[in-house]
């Protein structure tokens, strides 16, 4: 016996538990209705609510991230002594406190310039400085170059070199080591000995290192060698016609650190990080810990949006626009003009078939599809059985079980019980369907 297609007609309607909230589940045994749906706006949102809101957070994401770009670098904290994170310096501050050291935060450059004056009279001033996003211009870097008795410069750009210690030049990334040895005289670099590999490296102009002519003369000290003329630590005297002599009347002493890992949480404990910065930050009563801020910014046009936004931020949004756009070109669906058709309609049973085939197959609605084959199958063999038009599925299963001699709830389970989870099982339930009203089709004929 051929499968046929289901009409729109009212026929006994099993409810599987997983059929649609749209239709009625009736019990086994009452009678129901074969609704045929079109699918809503509403289902469609539905389905598709997920990729919505996906695309709705990023665009949020995208527009907090423009908003909040100044505030939000990630580097925000780094060096700084009141963060207690890896990247941050708050276990060097309070080593060097324990030991009598007054570690005092500036962040401006007037800050620096008073707490560098508070401790003339109290042994004189080490300070440390890192303007890593640049809010100092050549004017205030020369102001710096005059700063303590002992000025050190953690990881300075070519911009800082040129300013404060023209001697002194980059030298790029150090070798891939894991460690490097002290190699030199300073006291704080001997103790320290060997230190996790540094972050960037230096070398001194015009004259060979280590005190045999060059920009720092005898006493200058190269230390913690990577490659060739390139280290991690360089200590020179200060230029005494620009900067002078320190409070207790000494010459004052510039130093370049390029192990900058070394002040954080995470690496001041390995080797000798430690030994080599509280010996370098530690040599005076006071330590000025100065890291620029907009604090030093010039009074005057308050700062734009786009000047402190990031370039990067501005293609990613424009990218993510175009992502969008196409999406909704890929998923979207476009509402054609109305077209006026003459009723009624004439429409093939075959054409019906395919067409709800392919809704099912496309939206993987096996249940449903099972559903529209069972109420075929029930209402066909209530008629074979001349059973009364709104007979319950129960009754229906009993009369196929008492002509087929199978069991009532095998039968049960065929009509309404079992639920497709794929393509495959749903196929086997049609067969088995198909199989059910055959043997009903040849008891019920007479030979």
């Amino acid at each position: 016996m051929s499968r046929t297609a289901p009409r729109e007609t009212t026929a006994p309607a099993p409810a599987p538990a997983s059929a649609p909230a749209s239709a009625s589940a009736p019990a086994p045994g009452a009678a129901a209705e074969a609704v045929a749906e079109t699918p809503r706006l509403r289902t469609s949102l539905r389905r598709r609510l997920f990729w919505i809101v996906v695309v709705v957070a990023a665009v949020v994401f995208a527009l907090i991230t423009v908003l909040l770009t100044g505030s939000g670098s990630a580097d925000a904290d780094r060096y700084s002594i009141g963060n207690a994170g890896p990247a941050g310096s708050m276990a060097v501050a309070e080593v060097l406190r324990q030991q009598g050291v007054d570690v005092v935060e500036a962040h401006s450059l007037d800050e620096a310039q008073a707490a560098v004056d508070d401790a003339a009279d109290a042994g004189g001033a080490t300070v440390l400085f890192d303007d890593v996003y640049g809010y100092l211009d050549d004017e205030k870097l020369d102001a710096v170059a005059g700063l303590g008795d002992t000025l050190v410069l953690l990881e300075p750009g070519g911009l800082e070199l040129d300013a404060i210690a023209p001697g002194i030049a980059t030298a790029g990334a150090p070798e891939d080591v894991d460690t490097v040895t002290a190699g030199c005289a300073l006291p704080a670099a001997e103790r320290a000995g060997t230190i996790t590999r540094p972050t960037t490296t230096y070398r001194l102009l015009d004259g060979d290192s280590g005190g045999s002519g060059g920009a720092g003369g005898d006493s200058a000290f190269t230390c913690f060698p990577s490659y060739d003329d390139a280290y991690a630590v360089i200590s020179v005297p200060a230029d005494g016609s620009t900067t002078g002599t320190s409070s207790s009347g000494d010459p004052r002493t510039l130093t370049v650190l390029g192990a900058g890992d070394a002040l954080t949480n995470d690496a001041v404990a390995r080797l000798g990080n430690a030994a080599l910065v509280l010996g370098l930050l530690g040599e005076h009563p006071t330590l000025v810990w100065y890291l620029p801020t907009t604090d030093d910014l010039d009074a005057g046009a308050p700062a734009t949006l786009g000047s402190l936004t990031p370039g990067w931020v501005t293609p990613v949004i424009l990218l993510l626009l175009l992502v969008v756009l196409a999406a909704g070109v890929w998923r979207g669906r476009r509402f054609g003009p109305v077209v006026v058709e003459n009723l009624p309609v004439t429409v093939r049973a075959s054409e019906t078939m395919e067409g709800r085939a392919r809704l099912y197959a496309r939206q993987g609605a096996h249940a449903r599809a099972l559903d529209s084959l069972r109420i075929g199958t029930i209402a066909r063999l209530t008629r074979m059985l001349a059973l009364p038009r709104h007979a319950g599925v129960a009754e229906v299963s009993r009369a196929v079980a008492s002509v087929t001699g199978r069991h009532v709830d095998e039968v049960h389970d065929v009509l309404v019980g079992a639920l497709p989870r794929s393509e495959a099982e749903l196929l086997a339930y049609s067969d088995r369907l198909l199989l059910l009203e055959q043997q009903v089709h040849q008891a019920t004929t007479p030979r």
